[in-house]
């Protein structure tokens, strides 16, 4: 993950990794690579735009813009240019508990480490709230797996399953796996600030 996320301004190794565009045959100009930051309220458009495209395969819930206006505040999205590329929302379940939520990423974007970016940002913020434990719902469980989560009973997150589920089509069969992540810091992350600006290498 290390190779693939870096503070906002910071120089490091993982600079060299930048390519160069190929913009029409200008050698040596290079086009910023995608970056991931909060969304704000112009991106919502097109965050609804790319979690209706994956809600037609299943992969995640449908979200109506009326929904994502008024948690904007949830998102982080990761942009090229002006273009919103990826998304993933951390919705707080209560004091010690949320769930990493809506996350998706272009199809053409991917294979970059930019859903494993988006999850960390997400993860990053609910440590700086000062959450225990972050879990996801989902059938992509060796993604999550790669990121520290492990696999859990659903049962064991009650706040989830009856203040959310119930309102899903899937309930009560729902077929996605319950992963968790506990939050619990090292000693170099002890009093560390969360990045407000985290920058995906092509």
């Amino acid at each position: 993950m290390a190779s693939l996320i870096q503070r906002a301004g910071a120089p490091g190794p993982a600079d060299a990794l930048l390519k160069p565009a190929s913009s029409n045959g200008d050698e040596g100009r290079c086009e910023p690579a995608p970056a991931i930051r909060r969304a704000t309220i112009a991106d919502i458009p097109q965050v609804h735009a790319l979690i209706a495209l994956n809600a037609k395969t299943g992969a995640v819930l449908p979200r109506t813009l009326e929904n994502l206006y008024t948690t904007v505040r949830e998102f982080q999205v990761c942009v090229d240019a002006d273009t919103v590329i990826g998304m993933c929302a951390l919705h707080v379940s209560n004091s010690t508990l949320a769930e990493i939520r809506s996350l998706c990423v272009d199809d053409r974007y991917e294979g970059r480490g930019i859903g494993s970016a988006l999850t960390q940002a997400s993860i990053n913020e609910a440590r700086r709230l000062g959450l225990g434990t972050v879990f996801a719902l989902t059938y992509r469980v060796k993604f999550f797996q790669r990121l520290g989560f492990t696999v859990v009973e659903k049962s064991t997150l009650p706040q989830k399953i009856w203040t959310d589920c119930v309102h899903c089509h899937k309930f009560p069969t729902c077929d996605e796996t319950a992963l968790i992540l506990r939050l619990q810091e090292t000693p170099d992350q002890e009093g560390a600030a969360s990045p407000p600006l985290l920058r995906v290498l092509r």
